[in-house]
């Protein structure tokens, strides 16, 4: 991952979390480290007592931060030049990554702040998993001697990408370069960066430069000790360098004596150990032999340099058992990782391979690692898939096992920052809501995004169905017949009336309404088959003998309307086996078999033109004209085998699953 960001500063190294934000206020307000900001139940990240307050500067989770407040006061100085152009560029399509990039190099060449504040802030509500910028942005503020600033552009980076090994290494050398070495709390502070840092991206599989950083500061100061505590634990760590940090590990140990580099509880437990085994060597033990059990020194040089090789050996020979244990989960997983080619984040696609190769990843940690290691995946798969929503999901569903708001939060950061035109995850997240009783918010969060993309007949059918399941139905009725209004097409109006009446009929047992509704479709929609069927299956659910006489209307209106004469004579045939069953008037019977009669009459006279060259066929027409005809086509059974057959069955077999083209309404992202 490093070295891909070291490469690539414009295809930064990202990690994990959430958005930046960042106003002062808000980052005083609101405490949330790792733990906190990915899930609740994880407690390998919690900040240290002496970490400086990395976690004061958090964002709003559900919300995109308010641009407005990240700018500061002279943000109203006169920008440069070209300044407006390049804006406009990204305030037309925030999803045009290059125009960022001219507008970012931009801002940079002219070294104008307030204008690179304003760049940069309205950059990272976008990609805040782009550590390079994060970096340009905090060396800028630096460039003006805001150290200040600088300090928090870093705070706020490390707040969205947490697991960027780089990112803290950088704020680490920062911390190094601007505090006062005279400070007795300077090393205390860096201390507390390094804890913060390890905790956070310490169990990333290639974080192993952030681990030899931590360990060379602390012998830089002496702090012997502290390295073997910092090595107790990176042993037992999946990374790439495991090796390497073993065979320094032994040269720690060889290079200094026992009593410097452990604790004084180790050293005498360690010298009682010994001294226990010695015991039962079977060797009688000489009066003046006894070892000391405490911290005593012992006088005997010859004595002395045995129990410090003893010591030696036996403190190897634990860690070489964490070692081997340690090599093989490596081995579990060094296929996995070698074929990560983009640890980063980048707005390219990845390819089929990478995809594969992250699925069979995380199916594999979820099945045998740990939980923690699971969400460090997680994080490190939705930094480099951040524009994936498959990923994303995957991720909530995780974590629906373990953490209620680890799951909102997923959602969260998908949903305002990465992915704000998928409907997908959002409808996921709305469902999520609802099932945790927050209606209020599935409303917002389904509402939010159709004002985002709008049209969407996937997302208006579904806030229809979440205000129909929880009792409001004038919403409910509301929703459809703005729909139908605002529609773009008279297709798209069509079918919401067709929505729109069956709730009525359906669910709030209104047929006279619904009938309305689709009467008034139909004036508008004369050739679309799908009102009259609708029309009729409503017309037919009632008391046939009772409403006789709306079935026949029904017929007429698309015998006599403006569909092809094929569907025409479908419905007349209909008509005629309606009467013949359940009509109450012989003389309508006798009318409409006349009438039937003399609609094939005409559709003989077409087929003999067309068949003379001098039109297309009727048929034909309809075919290219509405390919959802199919299922009335059904309709028309073996009519042309013999005429005064009646097709009972054909009606029944409309196919009523013939499937809305929903995607005619969605605008691509």
């Amino acid at each position: 991952m490093e070295n891909a960001e070291n490469t690539e500063e414009e295809k930064p190294t990202v990690s994990n979390d959430s958005t930046d934000n960042g106003t002062e206020t808000a980052m005083e307000e609101q405490q949330m480290d790792f733990s906190t900001e990915i899930m609740s139940v994880t407690e390998m990240e919690q900040s240290p007592d002496s970490s400086p307050d990395l976690n004061e500067e958090n964002t709003q989770e559900s919300e995109i931060p308010n641009i407005e407040s990240l700018q500061t006061s002279d943000i109203d100085t006169c920008f440069p030049l070209d300044f407006d152009k390049f804006w406009k560029v990204v305030e037309d399509n925030p999803q045009d990554f290059t125009g960022w990039v001219y507008l970012l190099q931009y801002v940079e060449q002219e070294n104008h702040l307030p204008a690179a504040r304003k760049a940069f802030d309205r950059f990272f509500t976008h990609y805040p998993y782009c550590y390079g910028y994060w970096k340009k942005y905090a060396d800028l503020e630096k460039r003006h001697d805001n150290v200040k600033q600088s300090d928090e552009v870093y705070r706020r980076g490390l707040q969205a990408i947490p697991l960027s090994v780089d990112l803290w290494i950088h704020y680490i050398n920062f911390l190094k370069e601007t505090l006062d070495p005279a400070d007795p709390e300077t090393n205390t502070t860096i201390r507390g960066a390094y804890e913060h840092a390890v905790l956070a991206a310490g169990t990333d599989f290639r974080s192993d430069r952030l681990w030899e950083m931590y360990i060379n500061w602390e012998n830089d100061q002496g702090n012997l000790r502290e390295v073997t505590s910092i090595y107790d634990r990176i042993l037992g760590i999946p990374t790439q360098l495991y090796s390497h940090h073993f065979q320094r590990f032994k040269e720690h140990i060889q290079n200094n004596l026992p009593r410097d580099f452990l604790t004084t509880e180790q050293f005498v437990q360690l010298r009682r150990e010994l001294a226990s085994v010695n015991g039962h060597s079977g060797e009688e033990a000489q009066p003046g032999d006894d070892l000391p059990s405490g911290t005593e020194d012992i006088t005997d040089p010859a004595k002395l340099i045995t129990e410090i090789e003893n010591m030696r050996h036996r403190i190897i020979e634990i860690h070489q058992e964490m070692f081997n244990h340690n090599e093989h989960e490596v081995s579990k997983r060094w296929t996995f990782e070698e074929a990560i080619r983009r640890p980063y984040f980048h707005v390219k696609p990845l390819e089929k391979i990478q995809l594969k190769n992250w699925k069979e990843y995380l199916e594999f940690e979820i099945e045998n690692g740990t939980h923690e290691r699971v969400v460090v995946l997680f994080e490190r798969c939705v930094i480099s898939c951040a524009l994936y929503e498959d990923f994303w999901i995957k991720y909530a569903k995780y974590m629906e096992n373990h953490s209620i708001e680890g799951v909102r939060h997923v959602y969260s950061r998908a949903c305002t920052i990465h992915l704000p035109k998928k409907p997908m995850v959002h409808m996921l997240w709305a469902a999520f809501e609802e099932q945790q009783g927050n209606i209020d918010e599935a409303r917002r969060i389904l509402k939010t995004f159709e004002e985002c993309i709008l049209g969407l007949a996937m997302i208006r059918l579904r806030r229809v169905s979440l205000e129909r399941r929880h009792g409001n139905m004038e919403e409910a009725e509301h929703l459809l017949e703005e729909a139908v209004r605002n529609a773009k097409s008279i297709s798209e109006s069509s079918f919401y009336a067709i929505k729109l009446a069956r709730h009525l009929f359906k669910v709030q047992k209104n047929l006279p309404k619904a009938r309305k509704v689709l009467s008034e479709a139909i004036e508008i929609d004369k050739e679309n088959t799908k009102l009259y069927l609708n029309l009729l299956e409503m017309e037919y659910s009632g008391d046939l003998k009772q409403n006789e006489e709306n079935i026949l209307s029904c017929f007429d209106k698309a015998v006599n309307g403006a569909l092809s004469i094929k569907m025409r004579i479908t419905f007349s045939q209909r008509k005629v086996e309606f009467l013949e069953d359940f009509g109450s008037d012989v003389n309508k019977l006798l009318d409409a078999y006349d009438e039937h009669q003399a609609l094939l009459k005409e559709q003989d006279s077409l087929k003999r033109r067309a068949e003379n060259g001098s039109e297309e066929p009727d048929e034909k027409k309809m075919l290219t004209d509405d390919p959802t005809l199919a299922s009335a086509q059904m309709m028309d059974g073996d009519m042309q085998v013999n005429q005064a057959a009646y097709n009972y069955n054909a009606w029944y077999q409309y196919n009523y699953q013939n499937a809305w083209n929903y995607g005619q309404y969605y605008h691509p992202t």
